[in-house]
């Protein structure tokens, strides 16, 4: 994948795997040998340990002490809390740093209902300007990438739900938009398992 003359391994290694990571790459509790992944996207085993150990930092990667490096399996627990989570980034974008209507419209009008509530949650996100904000709910996103795919899989075949939230919001009824997030968020919530088992857990 990359050449000896590489002029900055540590980038393409944390570019590589968390390329590898976004795309599902990886399994929940899978090991990652660093010596294999050096070999696969053509590095030396050192700057792979580092994206790896860089990753971990993120939360993107788990590493256990004396047992190196796994691909994070997340609990129930865990997957809801992160789904708080990005509930909160979602009412931060839109009630705490509000760049008008007008902005939430542009930024939504060329999201497809059936690419999912991800998709619509990333333009909402991004319309805030926020780069702390920007920053935090990718990380959560990463974290929850298997989790993603997997709900995207299993969504209502119409998009039903988005198309909903994308109706409020190009109507200027952000307390509806609110409220579906807030319900969109309880059934997420309630079909955890299903994501999990359908993730690879």
């Amino acid at each position: 994948m990359h050449t000896e003359e590489c002029r900055d391994p540590y980038g393409a290694a944390l570019g590589a795997v968390r390329q590898f990571a976004e795309a599902g790459r990886f399994t929940p509790g899978e090991a990652l040998v660093v010596t294999e992944l050096a070999a696969e996207v053509g590095l030396s085993p050192t700057p792979v340990r580092e994206a790896l150990a860089c990753l971990a930092g993120e939360g993107l990667i788990e590493r256990r002490r004396g047992r190196g490096y796994f691909y994070p399996q997340l609990t129930a627990s865990e997957v809801i809390d992160l789904f708080e989570l990005q509930l909160a980034f979602l009412h931060a974008a839109l009630t705490l740093h509000p760049r008008g209507v007008g902005s939430l419209r542009k930024a939504v009008s060329g999201i497809d209902p059936l690419d999912g509530a991800q998709a619509l949650f990333d333009a909402i996100i991004d319309q805030s300007a926020n780069k702390a904000l920007m920053t935090a709910h990718r990380r959560v996103a990463r974290r929850l990438g298997p989790v993603l795919r997997a709900e995207r899989a299993m969504a209502e075949p119409s998009g039903e739900p988005v198309w909903q939230m994308i109706e409020a919001i190009n109507e200027g009824q952000l307390p509806d938009l609110l409220h579906r997030l807030q319900t969109y968020h309880y059934r997420r919530s309630a079909r955890v398992a299903a994501f999990l088992k359908r993730s690879g857990r």
